[in-house]
């Protein structure tokens, strides 16, 4: 499947809130504890468009795609799907790009997720692996040496 990348912009911000909220409940609540209140503030504390870019599928905004170019790695810091755009190999292409430019930067590409995000299987599938741990979450890098 065939995506492009847009900048996000202010005008997202409602659509990215209820897509974080959906997308990274499942994963949090077992976690923490879901507190929508809480969520809200976190998120707009936290919403910058211009460290995000718009994942399109046929025309459509899918999901949310954050990536910060650092001198030593490339982080991956956010990519959400909406449920509909799910397991048809969008996730995956994105990936496998951000894995190219890493490859070509000479730079690990590196992520934080959850311990209770099934993200982790597809991050193993690709490639990632766990380079240290916390008792929420793991940290994960891929290099081209990998």
């Amino acid at each position: 499947m065939h995506y492009t990348l847009r900048p996000a912009t202010p005008d997202d911000y409602e659509w990215v809130r209820c897509l974080h909220h959906a997308e990274l409940r499942a994963a949090v609540e077992p976690t923490w504890g879901w507190d929508e209140a809480f969520q809200d503030h976190y998120f707009a504390r936290f919403f910058d468009a211009a460290r995000l870019q718009v994942i399109r599928v046929d025309g459509r905004d899918a999901g949310i795609l954050g990536v910060e170019r650092r001198d030593e790695h490339i982080l991956l810091s956010n990519i959400w799907l909406g449920a509909e755009f799910q397991r048809q190999g969008v996730g995956t292409r994105v990936i496998v790009d951000l894995q190219s430019q890493a490859r070509a930067a000479h730079l690990p590409l590196i992520l934080e997720v959850l311990r209770a995000n099934r993200a982790r299987e597809l991050y193993e599938r690709l490639g990632f692996r766990v380079y240290e741990e916390e008792p929420t979450r793991f940290r994960m890098r891929w290099t081209a040496s990998e």
